[in-house]
């Protein structure tokens, strides 16, 4: 949005050019909100949340070296953190639950096998990705999605996470070096013991009646 200082400057006093806002800004916000969260439903809530919470304190909106869009996203993150906070555990992002985060190959009689095959490891590859990066902390998991799916450039995470750019830089290169290890990790196989019968048992059952 070229003219985004003056737009935010109305909004303060204009629902109008607050919709102008709502309207650029929705659409990446709602994309970083379901893939921190998996579902659809809860990001379109986390996402309305976050606007309402934005209209209500864009009074206080200063442009001090920090864009409008880090001061936003920086809204997004704290609804993040407020929802993870109301549970447990983290919710469990499925591909049957969740069909937009998993890259989908549509299938097309025309591509060539090896094309396919080379689609699927991708494929494959985004899923692991995804669990993978379950296992590391809700910082690691907001600067790097906020990196590689929100496409935001270091200075922008940096003001949106309240960091200087040499520490979202170091959270960068060891969450994706933990990421590597975790992704190259050999899955544990689970060995199934079978009790041992003891000897009156095996005596038991082998005894014949007379």
């Amino acid at each position: 949005m070229d003219d985004e200082k003056e737009v935010v400057a109305h909004a303060k006093n204009d629902p109008e050019a607050f919709g102008r806002l709502y309207d650029s800004y929705y659409q990446p916000i709602f994309g970083f909100l379901l893939k921190r969260t998996g579902n659809v439903a809860v990001a379109q809530d986390l996402a309305s949340e976050t606007f309402f919470q934005a209209l209500k304190a864009i009074n206080r909106y200063k442009d001090k070296g920090k864009p409008f869009k880090s001061w936003l996203f920086a809204i997004a993150v704290a609804q993040i953190g407020n929802y993870y906070r109301s549970r447990s555990k983290m919710l469990q992002v499925t591909t049957d639950e969740c069909p937009e985060l998993v890259a989908g190959v549509e299938y097309q009689p025309d591509v060539i096998a090896t094309e396919e095959e080379e689609q699927n490891e991708m494929q494959e590859m985004f899923v692991l990705m995804k669990s993978k990066m379950k296992q590391l902390n809700q910082r690691q998991q907001t600067i790097l999605t906020l990196r590689y799916f929100s496409h935001m450039s270091v200075p922008e995470i940096a003001a949106t996470m309240n960091m200087k750019e040499g520490t979202v830089k170091s959270h960068i290169h060891r969450s994706i070096k933990k990421l590597q290890v975790l992704m190259t990790e050999e899955p544990t196989q689970e060995i199934l013991y079978e009790p041992a019968r003891s000897a009156d048992n095996r005596t038991a059952l082998g005894a014949t009646s007379r």
